[in-house]
């Protein structure tokens, strides 16, 4: 994870049944196996770090479009959102009534509140509140797919500096109009998710782990249970603000033990997204790098945005 990857890494010989991810950039993947897909929430519209802080922000539907074009989502079935932060939700509007216009919007109500009437796909919107599991009991699992099936964990947002977090707060009746500040968009609940890719039989074939914010443990873990009987395959993390909270990515990572590792949300958003990848402000990858290799010591990668991965199904599925 020394520098951005940026080709393709495949990891699954050919002929091997294997899972993809496209890396989209700040919080946004796509996690495909064959016909079964789902997406993590983009931000391709950057706002830039004065107009975050002072003016109104919209999504810029051109720039959504320009990010999305190289990829047929019209088939995906999800959209994770973890929480309601402009650079999770801004662009899910577009993305979702354009891109991806089958896909159910999995969020919290603050999520579905936020994107309300003026959207277009505040209907579409899932709550995960009641359904979220954490590292001593499991939620229920979301089928979402024939071949893919989602769990909530509940999460929290770390702080971005000094212990404090921006825009916290709960929306909480469904907006009529789009949110015009950044603060506006405040974060609500916070959640990470499990996501199995299941065999002819129901089992687990692959299993992927997605956060798209840091917390400090125990939030955001796996069920012990669940991951006890089957550790992940892939687990997505985030190294912004890591140093923000107590014992991340440690306590993650051995509560997960994945197989690999790939970094999302590291880059800095506040430039346009045709800019050269850099990281977000206030974070010292180097730093995470060491911190996770004391715990772990798998393969890893810090993907530049358009990177993709393949990686092998192999083993015995399980329930």
């Amino acid at each position: 994870m020394a520098s951005p990857t940026r080709g393709p890494v495949d990891l699954a010989p050919p002929g091997v049944d294997a899972v993809r991810l496209v890396y989209l950039g700040v919080g946004g993947w796509i996690l495909e196996r064959g016909p079964d897909q789902i997406l993590a929430a983009p931000l391709f519209s950057n706002p830039s770090f004065l107009d975050a802080g002072l003016s109104a922000i919209a999504s810029d539907t051109a720039a959504v479009d320009r990010g999305m074009r190289a990829h047929d989502v019209a088939e995906a079935s999800a959209i994770l959102v973890g929480h309601a932060h402009y650079d999770h939700l801004l662009d899910v509007p577009r993305v979702a009534s354009v891109h991806a216009p089958r896909a159910r919007i999995l969020g919290s109500r603050t999520v579905r509140n936020a994107l309300g009437r003026w959207s277009g796909v505040g209907e579409r919107v899932l709550e995960v509140d009641s359904l979220a599991g954490d590292v001593d009991a499991p939620g229920r699992w979301i089928p979402v797919a024939p071949g893919v099936r989602v769990m909530a964990l509940r999460s929290h947002h770390g702080p971005h500096f000094d212990r404090i977090t921006l825009f916290r707060g709960t929306t909480d009746r469904p907006r009529e109009h789009p949110p015009e500040l950044a603060s506006d968009w405040v974060d609500g609940p916070t959640y990470a998710f499990l996501v199995d890719f299941l065999d002819a039989a129901g089992g687990v074939a692959f299993r992927v782990y997605y956060q798209d914010a840091v917390a400090a443990p125990p939030f955001g873990l796996a069920p012990r249970a669940l991951v006890g009987e089957r550790p992940v395959d892939v687990a997505i993390l985030v190294p912004a603000t890591f140093d923000q909270v107590e014992w991340h990515p440690e306590a993650v990572a051995m509560n997960l033990r994945p197989r690999w590792v790939l970094l999302g949300h590291w880059e800095d958003f506040f430039v346009p997204p045709s800019d050269a990848p850099r990281p977000v402000m206030l974070t010292d990858l180097a730093h995470f790098r060491t911190r996770l290799g004391r715990v772990y010591t798998g393969e890893g990668w810090l993907p530049a945005p358009g990177a993709e991965f393949r990686f092998p199904i192999e083993g015995k599925s399980a329930r």
